[in-house]
């Protein structure tokens, strides 16, 4: 499978994180000297899957990416402005690997293992990371998890999506994007039904999944995944001090 890539850089630094530094954009903080949003794309550059990559963020990333594989181009006010900023210059013949750009700890082999877990016929695939897999490798990794039929899980921050969906489905996902962190109004918006099995742990992902694609006009497709660097993103500070202890 040969996919571009699209790192969603734009978000201003004007939540926790503006405690500990002063940069003007989430993506930039440094780690250990480097730009967080630097081993993201450093990681998609060394996954032999992909091929362009696109970075909707600050201009100061311009000119510090290899010209010939990545771009950089101005990123939005929200994750959805970010969204059409990057697919207006990404090929659209190619299913594209949407990450965000605080999730440093990601490596190549975790995204592969991500692809490989893909079956075909989907338009959008996201992973899910199960508790255990985080907190067996560090029990301090504070997260927002939701148990479903198949166990503890917390949601990844990686998308595969077919390029041709996005102009039809972005605006209507807005609302599921702003509540991914918070189960319980996500249930809200999905139904009473949904309220009632989260509520008693019976909720099953293939019903997430049928739920979520009928709201979006979409077939989207759960992947369950070990992946602690797909799981754990730097969202407050003690999130920055987990990123610290694990960067080689």
């Amino acid at each position: 499978m040969v996919i571009n890539a699209l790192v969603l850089a734009g978000s201003a630094n004007n939540g926790k994180l503006a405690k500990v530094s002063p940069e003007p954009y989430e993506a930039l903080i440094p780690l250990k000297g480097r730009p967080m949003v630097d081993y993201v794309v450093d990681s998609l550059l060394k996954t032999s899957e992909v091929n362009k990559i696109v970075v909707a963020g600050p201009k100061e990333l311009i000119g510090r990416y290899p010209k010939e594989r990545v771009e950089v181009v101005s990123g939005g006010e929200s994750v959805v402005e970010s969204v059409q900023q990057g697919f207006a210059v990404l090929p659209r013949d190619a299913m594209t690997l949407v990450s965000t750009s605080d999730i440093p700890l990601l490596t190549p082999e975790e995204i592969e293992d991500f692809l490989k877990n893909c079956p075909e016929g989907y338009d959008v695939y996201y992973p899910v990371v199960y508790k255990e897999a985080i907190e067996q490798r560090d029990k301090t990794v504070k997260r927002t998890y939701v148990t479903l039929k198949e166990g503890t899980v917390t949601g990844g921050n990686l998308f595969l999506v077919n390029p041709r969906i996005v102009d039809q489905a972005i605006v209507k996902a807005q609302d599921l994007i702003k509540l991914r962190k918070s189960p319980f109004k996500l249930s809200l918006l999905l139904g009473i039904g949904f309220v009632v099995k989260f509520l008693t742990k019976r909720l099953s992902v293939k019903e997430l999944e049928e739920k979520v694609g009928g709201l979006l006009g979409i077939r989207g497709k759960a992947v369950f995944s070990r992946s602690f660097g797909i799981g754990v993103d730097v969202d407050k500070p003690e999130d920055l001090e987990v990123a610290l202890r694990h960067l080689s």
